[in-house]
C-alpha cells in the first residue's frame, strides 16, 4: 500500500463526518424529512434519490456517519480503556486474581453476543434513548461494552508480562510506589499503544455488527439515519430501487478499507518503533 495511503484515508473519513454534520446546512434538508416522491431516481435534485418514505438517500447516507461512526469509536474507547486497566492488573498482580480475570473473559468471549444484545433490548427496551443519543443506542453500547473489553484485557495482559520485569517496573517497585501507580503510569501507557491498532480494526467490526443488528430488530431504531438500518429498510424493493440500498452499502465499505488503511499504518509504525 501507498506510504501516503493513510493521509488519503484520513482525508476521507473526515470530509465524511464533516460532510453529515455540514450538509443538512447546506441543503436545508434534514435526514428526516420527506422532500419527494417515494423511490424516485437519483436526480440533479436528489443525486442518490428518495428511499421509500420520499425522504433524501443522500441526506441519510451522510448523516448515518454520525452514528456509524461516533457509536463504534465512543464503544471501543470504552473497551480499551477498561481492558488494559483490567489486563495489566492481572499481570502485575498475578495469583489468584489474575486467574480470576482470565476464566471472567474466557466466559465472556466464549458467549453468543446477540443473544445478551436481545436480551438488552428486553431489558432497557428498544426505544430506549439516552441524552443525545438517538433510541436504541443503549443496548448496543451497554452490550458490545460488557463484551468488547474481555478481547484487550487478554491482550494487555500477554504484553504486561512481558514488561512485569523489565527494568524500569523492577525499579518503581524497589522505589516503594504503589501497585495503581506502577499500573496507571509505567505499564498501561505501553501497552496502550500496541492496542491501539488493534482497536482500529475493531471500529470495523463493530460499524459492521451495528449494521447488522437491524437484521434482528435490536439496531438504531428508526427513523434515525443509520447505514445498516437503510439496507434493512431497502432490502424488499433492490430489484427496482437499488439506490436505497447500495449508496450506505458503498459508503460503509468505504469507510472499512480507510479504516483498514489506517490501522495498518499504525500497524507499521509500532512494530518500527519496536524494532
Amino acid at each position: 500500500m501507498s506510504p501516503r495511503a493513510h493521509v488519503v484515508a484520513l482525508g476521507i473519513l473526515a470530509a465524511i463526518l464533516a460532510m453529515s454534520f455540514a450538509l443538512p446546512y447546506i441543503t436545508g434538508i434534514g435526514p428526516e424529512q420527506f422532500v419527494s416522491r417515494p423511490f424516485s431516481p437519483p436526480s440533479l435534485a436528489h443525486p442518490f434519490g428518495t428511499d421509500g418514505f420520499g425522504r433524501d438517500v443522500m441526506i441519510r447516507t451522510f448523516a448515518a456517519a454520525q452514528i456509524d461512526y461516533l457509536i463504534p469509536l465512543l464503544v471501543v474507547a470504552i473497551s480499551v480503556v477498561v481492558g488494559n486497566i483490567i489486563g495489566v492488573a492481572a499481570a502485575l498482580v498475578g495469583g489468584i486474581f489474575e486467574w480470576l480475570v482470565m476464566r471472567i473473559t474466557d466466559v465472556i468471549i466464549a458467549f453468543p453476543f446477540i443473544i445478551l444484545i436481545l436480551a438488552l433490548v428486553v431489558v432497557f427496551g428498544g426505544e430506549t434513548a439516552i441524552s443525545v443519543l438517538p433510541n436504541g443506542t443503549l443496548p448496543v453500547i451497554v452490550a458490545i461494552s460488557l463484551t468488547g473489553w474481555a478481547y484487550y484485557a487478554r491482550l494487555a495482559r500477554s504484553l504486561a508480562l512481558s514488561l512485569r520485569g523489565i527494568d524500569y517496573v523492577t525499579a518503581a517497585r524497589v522505589m516503594g510506589y504503589s501497585t495503581w501507580r506502577i499500573l496507571l503510569r509505567h505499564m498501561t501507557p505501553k501497552v496502550l499503544g500496541a492496542s491501539l491498532s488493534y482497536a482500529i480494526g475493531d471500529i470495523i467490526v463493530v460499524m459492521g455488527l451495528i449494521a447488522s443488528l437491524s437484521l434482528f430488530g435490536a439496531g438504531i431504531a428508526p427513523p434515525t439515519a443509520e447505514w445498516g438500518q437503510m439496507m434493512f429498510e431497502g432490502r424488499s424493493s433492490i430489484d427496482r430501487s437499488w439506490w436505497v440500498t447500495v449508496f450506505p452499502l458503498g459508503f460503509m465499505i468505504i469507510s472499512a478499507v480507510s479504516l483498514a488503511a489506517v490501522a495498518e499504518r499504525m500497524v507499521a509504525g509500532i512494530e518500527g518503533r519496536s524494532r
